[in-house]
């Protein structure tokens, strides 16, 4: 007795939950003894995809939403999305006298493949994290780079006009300096005795050279005052353009987002300049796709066993159940029908019978009342004796 209970008792609560993931029916595989643990298995294999489906979602959204509160309950409610996929891709494999059909199988299993692809992104992601962040910040300096290049090639023109009139404006006060320096210098040379006259202190051509000396620091003088404010002007539109620039860098700068989008553009650029990490990204894209894809492949790799045949022979047990009380249904209707227009004719011929006499005498007074009438036609009391005897005839 002791025996017979312990065989009939039933699994526990995880083992149900694994065979609920692995889409089987626990009453009919309690019965199988050897296909227990290999539905716990495929049960297993389609948890942790389970987990990887979550995890990937869960860090899909990190990088867009920054609520820990939504980041989880989407990646929750994604993640079992996925579970219900998985667990319908497998509950859908179906055989045919011991195989599986072939064109059903590769498309669930394309299908597994796509998934498994697109959960391996976010986790290869989280994965290289801090070499991706590197290379964002890489990124993001030198496409800083190019749009200030393209910034200064759009202002090119405007700012080598500005510049050239500041330096004309420079260049020619400049000259003017140098023109007063020539006088001045000049005019010190004839009055220490140096100067061409060889005559010490102010002589006529002293004072000659001294005019021209103080006339040319008028005119500079003029010229500075002129120079002054249109320099100001000049200097004020170039800080201004700077000032736009820096505006519009800030902006671009703002753009800038260390997004899935972005991450995944770090990621294809490290790949391309790093041939080791392309190799072990496409060796951690693989088996994380081979996690996703494995529940389905341990379903057709496992052969046909003792649980296949109980379900195919219950479902045959009902399909033929529910097609014999679709035949009994029938056949009781139509011996209903049966029954019933037999038990209306006999009705009919019972009333017949019963006011047979009475509509005799109907008949007769019919008759008379025919005769009686002048240009009576025989139609006319046809169809009175129809109204009378059978009702309203349409």
């Amino acid at each position: 007795m002791k025996k017979e209970e312990e065989v009939v008792q039933g699994p526990d609560g995880m083992t149900r939950f694994l065979w609920w993931l692995a889409a089987a029916d626990a009453d009919v595989l309690q019965e199988c003894k050897t296909e227990k643990e290999r539905y716990r298995i495929i049960g297993i294999s389609v948890l942790v995809t389970w987990m990887f489906a979550t995890l990937s979602w869960g860090y899909f959204f990190s990088t867009i939403v920054n609520d820990d509160m939504i980041v989880a309950g989407l990646a929750l409610f994604f993640g079992f999305a996925i579970l219900s996929v998985d667990r319908t891709l497998i509950a859908a494999m179906s055989r045919t006298n011991g195989g599986i059909k072939v064109m059903p199988v590769i498309f669930r299993l394309v299908l597994a493949v796509t998934i498994g692809l697109f959960i391996s992104q976010p986790v290869v992601l989280m994965l290289f994290k801090k070499d991706i962040d590197t290379q964002l910040e890489l990124g993001k300096q030198a496409k800083l780079d190019a749009y200030r290049a393209q910034l200064v090639k759009l202002n090119a023109s405007q700012m080598a006009a500005l510049q050239q009139s500041l330096d004309q404006g420079k260049q020619q006060l400049a000259q003017k300096m140098a023109e007063m320096k020539v006088y001045k210098d000049g005019y010190i040379k004839e009055t220490d005795g140096t100067g061409g006259s060889g005559r010490i202190g102010e002589s006529d051509i002293a004072r000659v050279k001294k005019s021209a000396y103080l006339k040319s620091e008028e005119e500079l003088q003029a010229m500075q005052r002129a120079w002054e404010p249109q320099q100001q002007q000049l200097q004020a539109q170039i800080a201004h353009m700077h000032t736009v620039d820096s505006l519009k860098e800030a902006v671009y700068v703002g753009t800038l987002t260390n997004g899935f989008l972005a991450q995944v553009e770090a990621l294809n650029e490290l790949t391309e300049t790093h041939p080791p990490v392309k190799q072990r990204y496409r060796l951690i894209v693989f088996i994380i796709t081979l996690i996703e894809v494995m529940p389905l492949l341990s379903k057709i790799l496992m052969p046909k066993g003792e649980y296949d045949e109980k379900l195919a022979a219950a479902t045959a047990q009902g399909v033929t159940s529910a097609q014999l009380q679709t035949d009994t249904g029938k056949e009781l209707m139509e011996h209903y029908q049966a029954a019933a227009l037999a038990a209306d004719k006999e009705t009919v011929d019972h009333l017949f019978e019963s006011t047979r006499d009475l509509r005799r005498e109907q008949a007769e007074a019919l008759v008379k009342e025919w005769k009686n009438r002048e240009n009576g036609q025989y139609q006319n009391l046809w169809q009175q004796a129809r109204r009378l005897l059978l009702g309203k005839i349409s």
